[in-house]
């Protein structure tokens, strides 16, 4: 089933209070709060994340700029996994190790009780990971890379 389907079929079972908790679950929400434990949760956990690898890839490149700083409280557990994101050389690996820490983290969220609320939100976040992984392709991936280098390549080249 896809996240698109899930809310469909669960907006026509949940209150509209609760299905607006649940599509305020995605990914990249940006922190946006919320009345639910579990969405205020996920987007904490989420911006977290975004801010350490924000801050990991300025210290690598060298950038020193202040408004490279992780924004949220300190969790150095977090932005030790965010620093080895970052010294990821596959591309690839790097975002499956991220999709990885989200289901990490909606894991040890998991309630008991299939028909909560919360387990609806945790299943929709899953959802949207899963479709995230599904949508990375290697040749496609490999081929916009060889571009990019190509451009790269001739405005080196144009230069000199």
């Amino acid at each position: 089933m896809s996240y698109e389907e899930f809310l469909l079929l669960s907006k026509e079972h949940l209150s509209e209070r609760d299905y607006m908790a649940l599509e305020g679950a995605r990914i990249g929400s940006e922190g946006k709060s919320s009345k639910n434990r579990i969405v205020n949760n996920w987007a904490e956990f989420d911006f977290a994340l975004n801010e350490y690898i924000a801050q990991s890839r300025a210290k690598r490149l060298g950038i020193s700029d202040s408004s490279y700083q992780a924004r949220c409280g300190e969790n150095s557990d977090l932005e030790e996994k965010a620093r080895r994101i970052v010294s990821e050389n596959n591309p690839l690996k790097a975002e499956m190790d991220k999709l990885s820490l989200y289901f990490d983290f909606l894991d040890s969220h998991e309630c008991s009780s299939p028909f909560s609320l919360d387990y609806f939100i945790i299943y929709a976040l899953k959802l949207q990971i899963m479709e995230k992984e599904r949508s990375f392709e290697m040749e496609k991936g490999r081929a916009e890379f060889d571009r990019l280098y190509g451009e790269i390549e001739k405005e080196i080249f144009c230069k000199e």
